[in-house]
Order: C-alpha cells, then structure tokens, then sequence
C-alpha cells in the first residue's frame, strides 16, 4: 500500500516524526525536556487544528499559555510547573463545557 501525493510535507506526517524523533530523545535528555517536548507537540497539533479550521477561540488562547508556559520554563522550572496545572484546569474547563 503506498501514500498518494507528499507524505513529508504533510503536517499529521511532521507530527508523527516530531513525536518518533522526541520519544527516542527523551532517552538521554534532562527530565524536564519530556514536558517541555509534550507541550511542543500540543503546539503542533493546535497549528494543525487551526489550519484546519477546527481550532476554537478556546483552543488558540490554549496555544498562548503553552507559549508563555515554554518561554518561563528557560528561568523558572517551578513556574512551569505551576502553568501546566493551569493549562490542565484550562483543558478541563473546555471539556467541561462541550459536555453540558
């Protein structure tokens, strides 16, 4: 079975190879790079929803605190701590909404 038209220029693809490349890197790096490689990729499908018209405007705000959560990390790991648990109440908020 072969892929029609350009399996590397497709973005699913380049995430797929991001998360294959980040798990074997994972191996030998710091701790805190696995997080850091998570949120990367949420930023990467969030890109991808976006292009694809799917993202929501609580989505996109989702992609601006993984950014700023990335950005502090370089000085203040106990900081990025903290915003990931606000990303996870974030992520939880919009669940909870789609469900009511």
């Amino acid at each position: 079975m072969s892929v029609t038209g350009d399996v590397l220029s497709d973005d699913h693809f380049r995430l797929l190879s991001f998360l294959i490349t980040s798990a074997r890197g994972c191996v030998d790096e710091p701790k805190i790079y696995g997080p850091l490689r998570l949120l990367d990729a949420a930023v990467r499908v969030i890109d991808i929803m976006e292009k694809e018209g799917r993202a929501t405007p609580e989505v996109l705000r989702l992609r601006e605190l993984i950014e700023e959560a990335l950005d502090v990390l370089m000085h203040d790991e106990e900081e990025f701590v903290r915003r990931m648990d606000n990303l996870s109440r974030e992520l939880a908020k919009i669940i909870k909404t789609q469900k009511t």
